[in-house]
């Protein structure tokens, strides 16, 4: 009895201490994808992204990312992205990345699989550290609902190499696909980002919301 009350009493003492290194805030991240279809094989993609954070008050970053898509078949896909990010008073940061798609979705089925695997380096301007080099494994499941919208759920775990070999992040997302018209897509999601293995922990609950839109070259013969 006297160990269990000791027990309490350190959980009730180290509680505040350890929710007071977690930093926590609302953000609301928004942007717009253009897609073009060049043929069967490649397609190129421009994106634009704004981050607001601290309770969605104040603009933290924005970036332009531009990606490159190799669809080797229905099931596999190749994209390297380069990405350039303004973040205000903390350094612009380059990022170039590799991704590997496997995408599964069964013939008259609603549900579908897709896993990325992404080999990412971010460098800082005007800094002196190393650039960061992350792993990061997403798995998105999918469910065709109707013709107007499919919703998901999708989980991302980010690994750290740079002499730190550990998980460092994790990522929970729901949300739902909107499908305007053949062209214009909207996705809206609600995502939980946590950090991990590190002193200060940061916390997001984040708002998503994107537009899409997709062109082809030849609209005919890439229908």
């Amino acid at each position: 009895m006297k160990k269990l009350y000791q027990l309490l009493v350190l959980i009730l003492f180290l509680g505040p201490y350890v929710n007071a290194q977690t930093v926590s805030d609302n953000q609301l991240w928004t942007g717009v994808k253009l897609k073009l279809k060049l043929n069967k094989k490649f397609s190129l993609s421009l994106r634009e992204e704004f981050r607001f954070g601290n309770n969605i008050s104040t603009h933290q970053n924005n970036f332009t990312e531009i990606g490159v898509k190799y669809k080797l078949n229905k099931h596999f896909s190749f994209v390297p992205r380069f990405r350039y990010a303004q973040v205000p008073l903390r350094g612009n940061k380059k990022r170039i990345s590799f991704d590997t798609y496997y995408t599964w979705k069964q013939k008259g089925k609603a549900i579908s699989f897709r896993y990325r695997l992404r080999l990412q380096k971010t460098n800082k301007s005007y800094s002196n550290k190393e650039p960061s080099d992350y792993l990061r494994n997403k798995f998105h499941v999918g469910y065709n609902a109707s013709k107007l919208v499919d919703p998901f759920f999708a989980y991302e775990l980010y690994f750290r190499f740079d002499q730190k070999n550990e998980f460092r992040r994790n990522r929970y997302t729901l949300g739902l696909d909107w499908k305007v018209n053949k062209q214009l897509g909207i996705t809206t999601y609600y995502r939980i980002q946590n950090d991990i293995n590190v002193k200060r922990p940061e916390k997001l609950n984040i708002i998503g919301l994107s537009l899409s839109y997709n062109m082809a070259l030849n609209k005919k013969k890439y229908k």
